[in-house]
């Protein structure tokens, strides 16, 4: 008897663990990464927006 993937229907080996293919797990964890590269994009502009804020710009200003 033999396992098939379960968002695309093609046959997988029998001792595999998944239920996916190995396609289809590829994309899933693409968009997992995909999604947590924006939020690290996120939280880095979010924390440098604070960061100028709580120093009030005193540092890597122009000399004057």
């Amino acid at each position: 008897m033999s396992k098939y993937c379960k968002k695309c229907g093609k046959e997988i080996p029998q001792n595999s663990k998944e239920d996916l293919c190995e396609n289809c797990q590829n994309n899933k964890n693409g968009i997992i990464m995909g999604v947590l590269k924006g939020v690290g994009g996120l939280v880095v502009t979010v924390g440098t927006i604070v960061l100028f804020v709580v120093t009030r710009g005193k540092f890597g200003g122009p000399k004057t």
